[in-house]
């Protein structure tokens, strides 16, 4: 598996539904004395990134027993 082409945090269908990650960034921001009211790009493709990176470290650390990723 090339890791640089197939995990690159470019491609073209994301992981995350930026909806529900627009919703939930901004009520977590309601806790904040700060009230944040948008959500960037950047913060979207961090997001994304965290939770490829998230996905390859579980996988990578998961015991090579069965066919089944728990």
């Amino acid at each position: 598996m090339n890791t640089e082409t197939e995990l690159s945090p470019q491609t073209k269908t994301p992981l995350l539904n930026k909806a529900k990650v627009k919703a939930l960034a901004l009520a977590c921001a309601q806790q904040r004395a700060r009230k944040f009211t948008r959500v960037s790009n950047d913060f979207y493709v961090g997001v994304e990134a965290a939770l490829r990176n998230a996905i390859v470290n579980r996988v990578a650390n998961h015991p090579s027993v069965g066919v089944t990723l728990r």
